[in-house]
């Protein structure tokens, strides 16, 4: 099994393309990922059910991470790390959704959990559009 990462993400990356780069670079193909911290903006996604597609909503201000919580599979025989945030505005007003590419660091720090086992595979579902594990 590969070695658990415990580190900060570096400033002004995009937040998902540094965590898949990791994932590769560790051969991450199936784990756990948690992320604390703050961006600089934020990129959160909605799926629309009856669409089958995605909105994204840009958040162009600085935001902190309460929760960032996902996996690692891979799609497209890629490290594909699927997250989930809970995001502070200055109010202290929160929001959330799926991350997006467009999540620009200010600071973060990342846990990633590889997992014992076969790869987990994406691969599209037909009834509901998404990019699900295959059974």
């Amino acid at each position: 099994m590969n070695k658990h990462y415990l580190g900060r993400l570096p400033k002004d990356a995009d937040l998902l393309q540094t965590l898949n780069q990791l994932c590769a670079d560790m051969g991450i193909e199936r784990g756990l990922v948690q992320v604390i911290g703050a961006l600089q903006k934020a990129a959160l996604g909605y799926y629309l059910q009856d669409e089958q597609r995605y909105v994204s909503h840009a958040v162009p201000e600085n935001v902190e991470i309460l929760v960032g919580i996902g996996n690692v599979s891979l799609k497209d025989g890629k490290p594909f790390v699927h997250l989930h945030l809970s995001l502070s505005k200055a109010d202290c007003s929160c929001l959330g959704g799926h991350a997006m590419p467009g999540c620009i660091i200010f600071a973060a720090e990342a846990s990633i959990l590889p997992l014992d086992g076969p790869a987990l595979i994406r691969e599209l579902d037909p009834a509901t559009g998404l990019p699900l594990w295959k059974k």
